[in-house]
């Protein structure tokens, strides 16, 4: 579709989730004030705009990587090896200058999608993607963050991760993406090098700009309380299978947060919204696109009115060489959520009845320890280790908790139930084969604890196996990975909170669904 021929007002048809810039204020201590207006942006002429597609390191990023991984005898290959581009790109990208995070072998990029102009709360981050690139090994990873978790902008004072870009905004225009890059980083105890934003309408534009995209909807789903531009509602619905979705319907599919069928989890969104991202950049890096300058020239100019980065221009060349040889096929996804067994756990605040995500834990460790090690922990799903895990305590539900913990991170639990020892107070991981290192790294750093190699007889793999009936396909005695025996040492104690909270489910459905419709922030 060629989107300089659409006459349509995209504000008209690109819905606003009724929300209160107020309610987003989760605090301990008086929070910060601001001036009635926002303070206007300090000329400098070293202002950063350079076009990024909707979230740079995705798309144009990804782009440039299949550009410079075609073969030798293509014709990309061609433009690739021409003296005049190596010339420009040396100029552009000079080979002594490094990427912010390049010398550590990671870059770390914080992709935001928001309302933009025109919405009500158009600053708010309706999704906030961690990505990041290693670039001795060539791996890329997204890691979601659900825009209803809370952050510590000061001492005693927390709020939502979606209205910290707001808060940066109404201090200083223009300030929302630094103040996002600090709040993040400090979160997560973790540099962010950049950041990119794109907004709905540009959403909308660069999805029907490439065709659409094609993406396939695992189950059926309505939802009845999807917000309209003018604060109503209206129904939308999904039917199972592959279909390929223009922007407007892109946009619902990404935005939907009130679906039947299981669809109506903070969870379920994120995971239709990294489906989308991924979506984007297959249809981006096809070669139907990158042969079509038109469509090339359409979705530059669609980036650099929509969206922004803190992103040279010769950063973003030298990006494109550091990213040959990316598999793009290979992403690592992850995220949280607050299912059980998981990093998060939702409740009403006590001071202004806000709808919140905080740790289980009480603070970020557990999710600083699942971002640190996304890379790791891909390449050990790749391994598909199996795992058993016992409860070597009394606590009741731990080694479920545990399960759930492993399963959303995609590792391969065979088989889970008590221990025959239950006075375990320091857990215990047994390495049967030696031979599935990238596995047993990300378990030592999971559970805080070394392996063992050295395997007491009651606990050894034929005894497992033979006691549980864990068999293979065949019959046999399965030949497993590895048995992890908790402990004492990974219950998380009940009751911990950064910001006080009333149990969602102590509330009637109907006031928690009208608390949580006005805080979609």
């Amino acid at each position: 579709m060629d989107f300089k021929k659409r006459k349509i007002n995209l504000l008209d048809n690109i819905e606003s989730e009724p929300e209160s810039q107020d309610s987003s204020a989760i605090q301990k201590k008086t929070p910060i004030t601001f001036s009635d207006k926002p303070k206007k942006k300090k000329a400098s002429g070293k202002r950063k705009k350079f076009s990024c597609f909707f979230i740079l390191l995705i798309i144009l990023f990804t782009f440039a990587s299949l550009v410079l991984s075609s073969g030798n005898d293509s014709f990309l290959a061609g433009i690739k090896n021409s003296y005049l581009v190596r010339q420009i790109t040396n100029i552009l990208a000079p080979s002594q200058k490094f990427l912010a995070g390049e010398k550590e072998d990671r870059i770390n990029f914080l992709l935001l999608g928001m309302g933009g102009p025109g919405h009500n709360g158009p600053y708010l981050t309706d999704t906030i993607v961690i990505a990041s690139f290693k670039p001795s090994t060539k791996q890329a990873a997204l890691f979601s963050l659900p825009r209803d978790m809370i952050v510590q902008l000061n001492q005693g004072n927390y709020r939502k991760i979606n209205s910290i870009y707001t808060i940066g905004e109404k201090e200083e225009v223009g300030s929302g993406g630094p103040l996002m890059k600090k709040i993040v980083s400090e979160t997560l105890d973790m540099p962010i090098h950049y950041y990119a934003t794109v907004d709905f309408n540009g959403f909308v534009e660069l999805i029907d700009a490439i065709g659409g995209v094609d993406i396939d909807v695992e189950r059926d789903f309505v939802d009845y309380q999807f917000p309209t531009y003018d604060e109503k509602w209206q129904t939308v619905s999904f039917e199972a299978g592959e279909q390929t979705m223009d922007g407007i319907t892109s946009l619902r599919y990404a935005r939907s947060r009130h679906g039947n069928n299981y669809e109506g989890s903070d969870f379920a969104r994120i995971k239709r919204q990294q489906k989308i991202i991924l979506a984007a950049k297959d249809k981006v890096t096809s070669f139907n696109t990158l042969i079509n300058p038109k469509k090339i020239t359409d979705l530059f100019a669609i980036a650099n009115e929509y969206t922004k980065t803190d992103m040279e221009p010769w950063e973003g060349v030298k990006l494109v060489h550091l990213s040959k040889g990316l598999n793009t096929q290979q992403i690592i996804t992850q995220s949280i959520d607050d299912r059980a067994g998981g990093y998060l756990k939702s409740g009403i605040s006590q001071s202004d009845g806000a709808y919140i995500l905080q740790p289980v834990s009480g603070d970020f460790k557990q999710i600083q320890v699942l971002v640190h090690n996304i890379f790791s922990l891909g390449e050990a799903f790749d391994e598909q280790a199996k795992i058993v895990v016992q409860n070597g305590t009394a606590i009741s539900g731990l080694a479920l908790n545990a399960v759930n913990y492993l399963n959303q991170m995609g590792y391969n639990v065979v088989r889970y139930g008590n221990s025959p020892n239950q006075s375990k107070i320091t857990t215990v991981i047994y390495d049967y084969t030696g031979s599935k290192e990238k596995t047993k790294d990300s378990l030592e750093a999971i559970f805080q604890t070394k392996i063992e190699i050295n395997v007491p007889l009651e606990y050894s793999q034929t005894v497992i196996a033979q006691n549980w009936g864990i068999k293979d396909e065949n019959g046999e005695l399965e030949k497993l990975d590895f048995l992890i025996v908790l402990g004492t040492d990974q219950k998380i104690p009940e009751g911990l909170e950064i910001v006080a909270t009333i149990d969602p489910i102590l509330l009637n459905s109907s006031s928690t669904t009208s608390t949580e419709e006005e805080l979609e922030n």
